[in-house]
């Protein structure tokens, strides 16, 4: 049964503080570790063979200072919303609604490719989900049914994370156990097959399995306690990413060469076959399911709170500010984006399944780090200008920090390749003409801001 919404000062509905270090640390790891530790070995040893190894590495340490904004900036400003609200408070109107549209657009592409990466791994007891009616409508249903579980209130999702996370990791640890005693350096040769220069687009596609990091910020008013936790919860949750991420990933191109996996639509299931038998690939199977069952859900989550907070701030229709007064969630948020990222599905029509989950990520990753470099460039504005938010040791290391998060936005972005920086430069004019026509339909009647909060 769901918990009653709270209600704010007015009397109407508003949302319920049911997230805790706990269920927080399980949101920023469910919603990193997804579909891309189970798809991406095969999509980077086609591209770069071994080499990928050392895009985990270098991506694992560009996030450092990314983790670091994060955790300031929603300590400093406990509102709904996150990578936006930041935005939007150093730059004005038009940035906070490029921001905005950006990072909701990649919550609902990259749920697009959650329900690609589990129809690919559901194939292995389901053939019949290779055709792509059946694959279309089978997304359709899960997706549906995350929605209605996080339409039910804050506290259920966040205890489906919290499970499904846990159920995630397990079969990860246990498959890079197995793989570790049949290691080999004769499988890391040739190093780089396709040449160094393949470096950059193996970033752009790791990147997308650290995407994710930045959706603890956003429920930062269904956050129990000190907003300090939401940092906290994202240091810890880092660093076990990192752990199951680069085990894994050493673990595997040890033991196989890439081209026993480059490819495929679900390589773990292919290493633990050889290794395991069919119990083995049975495990990693049931894992990924459930992995990415877990981080659709985790972006169900956020997607839905984005409209919310966005129509709050004044950049999105009133509709969508709304708090059912029973349930205590955004209903009509995540109901809007569930709806569009089950169009997007029409991918599985265009495309071979992996072809689409690559172009799916690729798109996502480089439209959520745009609003990331963003952020933290509002890291460095904010600090100097509301220093009083700050404590002296972030005030200290914001210039560093933003720099860097900067940076590393950019380079991965690169990564990305030039037809998907195109498709973002296109997507970014689309909010550009919407704060326009925004701004003159709202001129006579302005609204407060509430990240002022």
């Amino acid at each position: 049964m769901a918990m009653p919404a709270r209600t704010g000062a007015s009397g109407d509905p508003a949302l319920v503080r049911g997230l805790g270090f706990v269920s927080l640390m399980a949101l920023f790891t469910g919603n990193t570790i997804g579909s891309g530790i189970y798809v991406l070995p095969a999509s980077l040893a086609g591209v770069a063979g071994p080499l990928a190894l050392a895009a985990w590495v270098l991506v694992a340490a560009a996030y450092v200072p990314l983790i670091a904004a994060y955790g300031d900036l929603a300590s400093a400003y406990p509102v709904s919303g996150g990578l936006q609200v930041y935005v939007q408070r150093a730059f004005g109107d038009l940035a906070g609604t490029v921001a905005s549209f950006l990072y909701w657009s990649a919550c609902v592409i990259g749920n697009a490719a959650f329900l690609t990466a589990f129809i690919g791994y559901a194939q292995v007891f389901a053939p019949a989900l290779k055709s792509p009616w059946a694959a279309f409508f089978a997304a359709q249903l899960l997706l549906w049914t995350f929605a209605a579980v996080n339409a039910a209130g804050v506290r259920f999702g966040g205890a489906t994370q919290v499970v499904t996370t846990i159920l995630k990791i397990a079969p990860l640890l246990v498959l890079a156990v197995v793989l570790a005693p049949h290691a080999s350096m004769a499988n890391l040769a040739p190093l780089a097959p396709h040449g160094w220069g393949a470096l950059l687009p193996a970033v752009g596609l790791v990147a997308w399995a650290f995407t994710g990091c930045e959706s603890v910020t956003v429920p930062a008013e269904e956050v129990r306690g000190n907003p300090a936790t939401v940092g906290r919860a994202a240091r810890a949750g880092f660093v076990l990413t990192v752990a199951v991420y680069v085990g894994l990933s050493v673990s595997l191109a040890l033991a196989l060469p890439a081209s026993a996996i480059a490819g495929s639509a679900s390589p773990l299931a292919v290493a633990a076959l050889q290794f395991l038998g069919r119990w083995g690939e049975t495990l990693v199977t049931l894992g990924a399911l459930l992995s990415i069952a877990g981080i659709l859900n985790g972006f169900l989550l956020v997607s839905g709170r984005l409209p919310f907070a966005a129509a709050r701030q004044g950049f999105a229709p009133a509709w969508f500010g709304s708090i059912h007064p029973r349930l205590g969630t955004p209903v009509r948020g995540i109901a809007t984006s569930s709806l569009a990222s089950g169009v997007l599905m029409v991918a599985y029509f265009d495309r071979t399944l992996l072809d689409a989950y690559n172009f799916i990520a690729l798109a996502a990753t480089a439209t959520a780090l745009v609003a990331v470099a963003g952020a933290c460039a509002a890291l460095g504005v904010l600090v100097r200008r509301e220093p009083g938010r700050f404590t002296p040791a972030q005030r200290r290391r914001a210039p560093w920090i933003s720099a860097a998060g900067i940076a590393v936005s950019m380079l991965m972005i690169a990564g990305s390749g030039a037809v998907v920086m195109g498709l973002t430069a296109l997507v970014s004019v689309v909010p550009v003409v919407y704060a326009y026509l925004w701004r003159r339909s709202r001129a006579a009647h302005p609204v407060t801001d509430a990240s002022a909060r």
